[in-house]
């Protein structure tokens, strides 16, 4: 009996007790997941200070987690898990940005060739009603 409560003790000294150990080792290697290697990432600023990051990433059915280890001098270590929800958010804010490089660049090349929108303020303001009253009949209708 006591050898018994000697073995839990133990055991229960050795099991993860860290979110992050908990999460990442619950997610690899389920049924339909997969999971990418650790990839080490330095980084070193204008002053010289070192941060290396530890990234990985785990896919399972309800998304993709991101898993980051985070080392400095100054800062010490840290662990973040990056749930599905924020990459999506990241994933929307880099298209965005992305977008508006675009759209900048093309405006640029266009007016460097001499091209003049042909499109008026009134015009953009009339399309911009025009959508915004069919995204409320759609909705009213009950799609999109």
């Amino acid at each position: 009996m006591a050898q018994q409560h000697e073995d839990r003790e133990q055991r229960s000294a050795v099991l993860p007790t860290d979110p992050f150990d908990i999460l990442l080792s619950k997610l690899i290697g389920l049924p339909n997941g997969a999971h990418t290697s650790a990839a080490t990432i330095q980084s070193i600023d204008d002053y010289g200070n070192s941060t290396k990051h530890i990234v990985q990433t785990v896919k399972t059915e309800e998304g993709e987690y991101v898993f980051v280890e985070q080392a400095s001098a100054r800062e010490g270590y840290r662990r973040f898990i990056l749930p599905p929800r924020v990459l999506a958010a990241i994933d929307r804010q880099r298209a965005s940005t992305t977008t508006q490089v675009r759209r900048r660049h093309g405006r640029r090349l266009a007016e460097e060739r001499g091209h003049v929108n042909p499109f008026t303020p009134e015009m953009r303001r009339k399309a911009l009603e025009t959508r915004r009253r069919k995204a409320a009949a759609r909705r009213k209708r009950g799609g999109k």
